[in-house]
């Protein structure tokens, strides 16, 4: 016998073993999984409650299906789920974790990070309120949204780093609308110590310019309306600097009430003085012997400065 044919036959001899043992995993297993496509972590007075959204498979004309579990922790809470599913709840699938008020930031993440199964990509939200019952009542809303993709959205992994500096960043915040349907409710402050604050309305649109997102979202202006195309932000000299490009959709506006809008959201989100973006970095970057100067400088106080460009039929181009 060739030596490198013992090998094969011993794992061979093994796996035959081990499947007559009933030790692998057999297929009819995997359709006796429930896939966790939602998950929601409340923290109580006396316990942590996991509630649980299933994914559906349309092949099988499932429903989406929520169910829970209660512990002292996360863990035990998460393994309760299993206890209380017919079928194995697998974590693994999990697209969007969803903290409601209350909860420990740190715990949450230190729960994933430990977790076998949940991975870092899963996107977090943090829930104004109890997030279990408002995934619950949005069953068959997040359901159909379950795989779509999110601008918006940012990942544990993402999360992570800053977090782990003790620097200040954001999250998507959501809240229960007048049905009790989960809605977009601006952002959320995470910093060392958990959520920090909430940036709503203005504060949260000027968030939006800062992340680098708002475009294809339609501006009302005096003169009419436009549609943002390109959104640019850098900082420099002390100043944060910010270029929007929009075409014209209505009416005749002018490029200066643009600018005069970009200059009051980002002032509102600045207004509260949390540094998500690093713009203290940013403004060191170029002179780094600044540093010392910028690193508890009140972005509050920054001078904005926007330039906004107009296409379009009456945009000039």
């Amino acid at each position: 016998m060739k030596s490198g044919t013992r090998p094969l036959l011993l794992m061979l001899a093994f796996l035959l073993g081990a499947k007559a043992l009933g030790l692998l995993p057999q297929s009819r297993e995997l359709e006796e999984w429930k896939l966790v496509t939602s998950l929601a972590l409340d923290t109580g007075e006396e316990a942590v409650t996991a509630t649980a959204l299933t994914g559906v498979r349309t092949t099988e004309e499932e429903e989406p299906e929520t169910f829970s579990g209660e512990g002292a922790s996360l863990a035990e809470a998460c393994a309760a789920l299993r206890q209380n599913s017919s079928r194995r709840a697998y974590l693994g699938q999990t697209q969007q974790l969803l903290l409601g008020e209350g909860q420990d930031l740190q715990a949450a993440m230190d729960f994933v990070l430990l977790s076998r199964e949940v991975r870092t990509d899963t996107l977090l939200y943090i829930v104004k309120g109890e997030a279990g019952a408002a995934l619950s009542a949005s069953a068959d809303k997040v359901g159909a949204e379950t795989g779509g993709q999110d601008p918006r959205g940012r990942t544990v992994g993402e999360l992570l780093p800053r977090l782990s500096e003790g620097e200040y960043t954001l999250t998507p915040a959501l809240k229960p609308d007048e049905k009790g349907l989960l809605a977009p409710a601006g952002w959320a402050v995470l910093g060392p110590g958990g959520v920090a604050d909430y940036l709503e309305g203005d504060a949260a649109l000027g968030a939006d310019l800062l992340t680098g997102l708002g475009t294809d979202q339609t501006v009302t202006l005096p003169g009419g309306a436009v549609q943002l195309t390109s959104v640019r932000i850098w900082a420099k000299g002390g100043k944060l600097c910010c270029a929007l490009t929009a075409r014209v959709a209505q009416g005749t506006p002018g490029a200066a009430d643009l600018e005069d809008w970009g200059a009051e959201k980002l002032k509102a989100a600045l207004a509260y003085g949390w540094d998500c973006w690093g713009l203290r970095r940013g403004l060191a970057a170029l002179e780094p012997w600044t540093w010392e100067s910028w690193r508890e400088a009140d972005i509050s106080a920054l001078q904005v400065e926007v330039t906004g460009k107009l296409v379009g039929e009456h945009g000039g181009e």
